[in-house]
């Protein structure tokens, strides 16, 4: 609802009674009972007015204060008492008015000065008042804008407009808290002339969004810089996060290109411990004392405390064994000889790992200390036995069929020829996978399946032969990797080392090897060996970007405190004030 009726009916009621009044002051002069006008000028001084004639003269009555709807005095009340001047000055500006050629006009003029140094969202309201009352201090344009701040219901922004004032600034910013789609430029506005921390809350509140494309506005002030580091701070160059001082940020650039961060005065932060772990430095875990992990981000903090606990014999969480990107440094936390037995994808490939190695440690043994290989067999089959499961697909599948090729491998190596049994079920632990066919089956497909095969038959050909040959890969006796062209230095190495009973055996495998390579380069068809692991690839440490160790841009925190009223309400006041000195300058050009 609006003032404009109540106004104007206001406005003809004042008019009339001034007419009148006027006619009874003329009729009086004339029948010589009242003095005739003197002139009159306004002092210097605000709210008074001097008489410029001579001296004064007595007989002349004071004229009546112009008559104002109560709803104007009162108003024009609170605003004396909200400036501190008290009910003397309403009466000056009433007195004052009398003898204008335009009382009502006069009164509006004085009254908008007094509301010019009040405070700007009230003075507003005080400004509607007066209107409402009669006074004619605001255009329909200015009634309404003035209406719609007060209200709160605003209409919306112009998409396009000719000149950005106050008053469309403050319905953009209305409307971005609406999480509205603003243009770029509307936008940009915003964050120049928002107070910070106002901008900071349409950030967090969401409305503020990376999708506005901060990094393609025109001008690139500091501001605009400061909202691109919170939004998308992976558009951010290099100079862009030394002019904002982001150390943070700084260091974790250094991470992402493979640099080492160093530690600050001899202490670890985040991003130190994180090259650390990343290298490989788990003993940076023990310079986190207890309570030096509360200055770590949270989820570094838990990962820190379950590495203390692994390195001290605790088990891997679910949550971690499924993280890839984690295995090579929860390997190395990992006590040494210690049995890996559970039930996640980490599991699985760390035992088989480790199955590996301890295969590597039994062939050492046989050919350096064979009175020691007993026990170096054990721990291996133990590992084997621990990754067996019945599951086909996945890392539990993968590490069942290294775990099968081990045994059948070591059924052999370690059997006599009257060992039967044992050859046969060696040849089993192959065959068993085999006989399921595919993968739907539960089997292989591939290159696995092609090279279960090979290893299949050549066990069955060593069983009908009764095992002629203890060594059924001599790479691996000579402690090289199946098919390494090192084997050279791996029996040289060997050479120095082995006791001399134990020379024929080292021997014997470099021979085998030289053939073997004869026959190849010949184009003859080279021996079998028995070529393991079946899957290189599933023993390999995974390249995997850690989110924990190496995360990416992340915003720049918050560097403002919370909005205060005073600063979400800045654009609205802006606005009011805008108006007001709107008003005031056309009563001035109307006077």
């Amino acid at each position: 609802m609006t003032t404009e009726p109540v106004a104007a009916a206001a406005m003809e009621d004042l008019r009339r009674a001034e007419l009148e009044r006027r006619e009874q002051s003329r009729r009086a002069r004339e029948s010589g009972g009242a003095a005739p006008l003197r002139a009159r000028r306004r002092s210097t001084g605000r709210g008074t007015w001097t008489d410029l004639s001579s001296a004064p003269v007595a007989d002349e009555p004071a004229l009546d204060p112009v008559r104002l709807p109560p709803r104007v005095t009162h108003a024009l009340g609170r605003i004396a008492d909200e400036l501190g001047e008290g009910a003397a000055v309403v009466d000056d500006l009433l007195l004052q008015a009398t003898s204008a050629p335009d009382p009502l006009h006069a009164v509006a003029v004085g009254a908008v000065e007094f509301l010019s140094r009040a405070d700007g969202l009230p003075a507003l309201g005080h400004l509607i008042d007066l209107a409402a009352g009669g006074l004619p201090v605001l255009t329909e344009t200015d009634r309404a804008r003035a209406e719609a701040i007060r209200s709160n219901r605003l209409p919306a922004p112009r998409t396009d407009p000719e000149t950005v004032d106050a008053w469309q600034l403050h319905l953009e910013a209305t409307e971005a808290q609406g999480r509205a789609v603003l243009s770029t430029a509307a936008w940009l506005r915003l964050v120049e002339q928002l107070p910070l921390s106002v901008v900071d809350d349409l950030i967090d509140q969401g409305a503020l969004r990376r999708n506005t494309r901060p990094h393609t506005w025109p001008e690139q002030t500091d501001r605009v810089r400061y909202v691109r580091a919170r939004l998308d701070p992976g558009r951010l160059d290099d100079t862009d996060v030394d002019s904002l001082d982001w150390r943070d940020e700084t260091r974790r650039r250094i991470l992402a290109a493979g640099g080492t961060v160093e530690p600050l005065d001899g202490r670890h932060d985040e991003w130190s411990l994180r090259s650390a772990l990343l290298n490989g430095e788990v003993s940076a875990l023990d310079a986190i004392q207890d309570g030096g992990s509360e200055e770590l981000p949270s989820s570094l903090a838990d990962l820190v405390l379950s590495l203390q606990r692994i390195r001290q014999g605790g088990v891997v969480n679910s949550r971690l064994g499924h993280d890839r990107s984690l295995f090579g440094l929860l390997e190395d936390c990992l006590p040494e000889g210690r049995l890996i037995s559970g039930g996640t994808p980490f599991h699985y490939w760390a035992g088989a790992r480790r199955l590996y190695r301890l295969l590597d440690d039994m062939h050492w043994f046989m050919a350096c200390e064979p009175s020691e290989t007993g026990r170096v067999v054990r721990a291996t089959l133990q590992q084997a036995a621990a990754l067996r499961n019945p599951e086909s697909h996945g890392a539990a599948g993968g590490a069942d069929r290294e775990a099968r090729a081990v045994q059948a491998y070591l059924s052999f190596l370690h059997a006599g020829p009257t060992d039967r049994d044992r050859l046969d079920q060696g040849v089993g632990l192959l065959e068993d996978i085999l006989k399921r066919g595919g993968k739907r089956r539960g089997g292989v497909e591939g290159a696995q399946r092609h090279r279960m095969r090979t290893l299949s038959e050549l066990l069955q050909g060593l069983r009908l032969k009764g095992k002629p040959r203890d060594v059924l890969n001599p790479y691996l006796a000579l402690c090289v990797e199946d098919g390494s062209t090192e084997w050279g230095q791996g029996w040289r190495d060997l050479r120095r080392r082995v006791p001399s009973e134990q020379v024929e055996y080292i021997n014997g495998a470099k021979d085998r090897i030289r053939r073997i390579e004869t026959a190849r380069r010949l184009g003859e068809e080279a021996e079998t060996l028995y070529e393991v692991p079946l899957n290189e690839q599933f023993l390999w440490v995974s390249h995997d970007r850690s989110e924990l160790l190496s995360p990416g841009p992340l915003p720049l925190a918050r560097r403002t405190e919370p909005s205060t009223e005073q600063e979400k309400s800045w654009t609205a006041v802006q606005a009011a004030r805008e108006i007001i000195g709107r008003c005031a300058a056309r009563l001035r050009n109307d006077h």
